[in-house]
């Protein structure tokens, strides 16, 4: 499967955003974790100088060890060389009185402290302390503070990730739908308004090989046309020379061979004049006339009711709605004419086919609903394509039928659909769909 590079790049981008969002929190935890406690280092030093301006044992602050291990905002003052005795409490700390002056951290009554040394105005030293679990505590209650704005942005970021990848991807996903919808009657350049930068050589790669796919249909095209014109005299003079000698006087052998040769000539004939029209459908321009579809449709089902009386069929309206559509009316004419006469030519002797314009919204609906085989959905495209004909029908056609009606609703605008019964019966539904005027 080859890989998707939205997909590779917004798989990079979160690994990398998720990454450097770690690294950043983890760091700006650590710088904000030393400074907090050299902060702490800070206070604990003004209130020590504080204090050693005048006796320390004037103004005594709260000196209960138990409590200041609870809270960051309490300091313990203390006098050096204070021993733990038996009938001392343990909520008074005691420090040594060899410890040297300054800061440090030692362990006392069971835990351990921050402890600034200092004398005051007359010379006596004492200890200023902070308990290290509450100090470490603070510290790290401010550090995570930190981290609350990186936690919002990285799956900010993320979510950004992923919708400006598709705001930047959309003119090629745009591009593809409108490729998608290249077929013979749409050969047109693609605009580079949109597209990226990289990508322009590769569109005009691509405008280049539809303009010479462009030339090849339309040499194609008028060869087709050229050669069905070329056959018309041919052909007519070989029927009317068969209708001569079919009213001479010959054996009746010879008057059957005599008769299969008309029948393939008429199947000829039939063949160039189909090859004519889809010639015509590729070759003349899309023209917007205001046209009364439901009367052009009256008109055709008139033109081919000999046709169906001819196998028994019973051709008629089942609804018929006055509605109006723009284009030109030989491609109307013609998708519709083939349409019908493909409906007939492969529904049964004692068959039905339905015909019905109806208006839904602002949308024509021409629908056709025979009695026929049908056919399996699988092979529902390929009956729109030149000169396919599916196995297993008794009929003889060229194949062309559906494939000028799909010329013309291109050319018309219009989409064509065709699919089972709605009712579960044996046959097809073509529905044809444009915009209504």
């Amino acid at each position: 499967m080859n890989p998707s590079i939205q997909r590779r790049l917004s798989l990079w981008l979160s690994f990398v955003i998720l990454v450097a969002g770690i690294m950043a929190a983890a760091t700006s935890f650590f710088v904000a974790y030393h400074d907090a406690t050299l902060s702490q280092d800070a206070q604990l030093t003004q209130v020590a100088s504080a204090l050693s301006r005048g006796s320390y044992r004037d103004v005594p602050p709260e000196s209960d060890a138990a409590n200041a291990q609870e809270s960051e905002d309490r300091f313990v003052v203390v006098p050096l060389g204070l021993q733990a005795e038996p009938g001392l409490s343990a909520a008074k700390l005691a420090l040594p009185m060899e410890i040297k002056d300054g800061l440090q951290t030692v362990r006392a009554n069971d835990a351990e402290w921050r402890v600034i040394v200092i004398r005051d105005s007359s010379g006596e030293r004492f200890g200023v302390a902070q308990s290290m679990d509450a100090r470490n505590e603070d510290a790290k209650d401010g550090a995570l503070y930190i981290l609350v704005p990186i936690a919002f942005l990285i799956p900010l970021l993320l979510v950004a990730v992923h919708f400006i990848l598709r705001a930047l991807f959309s003119p090629l996903a745009a591009l593809s739908r409108e490729m998608d919808q290249v077929d013979g009657a749409t050969l047109k350049d693609f605009q580079f308004d949109r597209v990226p930068s990289e990508l322009i050589p590769f569109v005009d790669a691509v405008n280049r090989l539809l303009k010479r796919l462009a030339l090849a249909l339309e040499q194609q095209g008028r060869f087709v046309a050229h050669a069905a014109h070329e056959l018309r005299s041919p052909v007519a003079a070989l029927m009317v020379q068969a209708e001569n000698v079919q009213n001479i006087s010959i054996s009746s052998d010879a008057r059957d061979r005599v008769s299969q040769l008309r029948r393939g000539l008429q199947r000829m004939a039939a063949l160039q004049d189909q090859l004519l029209s889809l010639a015509r459908m590729q070759a003349i321009p899309a023209s917007a006339h205001v046209l009364d579809f439901d009367q052009l449709v009256r008109t055709t089902i008139e033109d081919l009711l000999a046709m169906a009386a001819a196998k028994t069929i019973d051709l008629g309206c089942t609804h018929l709605e006055s509605v109006r559509i723009l284009g030109d009316p030989t491609h109307a004419t013609s998708l519709i004419r083939n349409s019908i006469d493909n409906a007939i030519r492969y529904t049964p002797t004692g068959g039905s086919v339905d015909v019905s314009i109806t208006r839904e919204g602002r949308v024509a609906c021409f629908v056709i609903q025979d009695t026929g085989p049908g056919i399996r959905a699988a092979d529902v495209p390929m009956v729109f394509e030149p000169f396919v004909r599916i196995l297993g029908t008794r009929e003889t056609g060229s194949g062309l039928g559906l494939a000028i009606v799909r010329a013309a609703a291109n050319a018309l605008g219009g989409t064509v659909e065709l699919t089972t019964r709605l009712d579960r019966r044996s046959g097809l539904r073509f529905v044809y769909r444009q915009a209504a005027v």
